[in-house]
């Protein structure tokens, strides 16, 4: 388990998706989008021990139908394709290093 500094703060903590390890997008919330926002549209990530680069994205969607279109957002990144579906993993920002945290639980 690795312990939090202090320039760290949750976003929060998802659930990998069957799908992530295919398109390397991992869902997040609108409120986690918020969050993410101070590090711009594009930043680094760090998965576990491996860097690399992110991205914020949104996708306009109907998956509740044509009659309540709606956005999915998520966070994009080559990294994600090593997540193992079903397993949790915790969001945080790295303020002093102006950079995403992901972190298996």
């Amino acid at each position: 388990m690795t312990s939090r500094h202090q320039s760290e703060r949750v976003v929060e903590r998802r659930t990998v998706s069957r799908k992530t390890p295919g398109d390397g997008k991992l869902e997040i919330t609108k409120i986690a989008a918020g969050k993410l926002e101070s590090l711009g549209t594009a930043f680094s990530v760090r998965v576990n021990e491996r860097e690399g680069d992110a991205t914020l994205g949104t996708m306009p969607c109907t998956c509740r139908g044509d009659d309540q279109p709606h956005v999915h957002y998520f966070v994009e990144s080559e990294l994600f394709r090593s997540l193992v579906p079903g397993s949790s993993v915790d969001l945080l920002v790295d303020d002093g290093h102006k950079r995403l945290l992901i972190v298996d639980r």
